[in-house]
């Protein structure tokens, strides 16, 4: 006799009800905790920085582009998660994104590494990111990841230009994020 297994799904609408800190992985709820440590945020708010002045300085980047820090993206009725930055060249139709951003930066902390290095990596190529950007702090590194046409990443060089939209180019400028 075969034993089955129960697996609870739950979806966008019972996640916009719970308490505390989560994202929501194809209707598995996944703990988001402890909170970042303060080198996690210094390093966020340096880089959030850095790409907020490119896109307003840059001619090339439309208006409606922006970088935004630690907002929900609704990637489908049963995944919600939250990089840790994302730009999007798309207004949001309601309270958080529903739509594709352009790029998408995680900072690693020892809680979230494997979940950031792994399963998001893989989500957000499943989903079309066009740029994945992965900050370690303890070991001062970058790695970009630039999605191709068969849906898989490559790597570029961390300081490398990349487009977010045509004519709008970005560069990550590494060192200074680790202060």
């Amino acid at each position: 006799m075969a034993i089955v297994s129960y697996r609870p799904h739950y979806s966008v609408e019972d996640y916009l009800g719970w308490e505390g800190d989560w994202e929501l992985w194809d209707g598995i709820p996944v703990a988001m905790s402890p909170a970042p440590n303060f080198f996690h945020q210094s390093v966020a708010g340096a880089l959030y920085f850095q790409l907020s002045t490119q896109l307003r300085e840059n001619a090339s980047c439309p208006g409606r582009c922006q970088a935004i820090y630690e907002c929900d993206w609704h990637v489908d009725s049963s995944t919600v998660v939250r990089p840790d930055i994302f730009i999007t060249c798309e207004p949001p139709e309601g309270s958080w994104l529903t739509k594709r951003p352009e790029f998408i930066a995680e900072i690693l902390s020892p809680s979230t590494r494997e979940k950031d290095l792994v399963a998001k990596r893989e989500l957000y190529a499943v989903n079309g990111v066009p740029h994945y950007l992965v900050l370690d702090p303890e070991n001062r590194s970058a790695l970009l990841l630039a999605l191709d046409e068969d849906g898989t990443y490559r790597e570029l060089a961390p300081d490398s230009p990349f487009e977010i939209h045509p004519g709008c180019q970005l560069r990550i400028e590494v060192a200074p994020l680790f202060g």
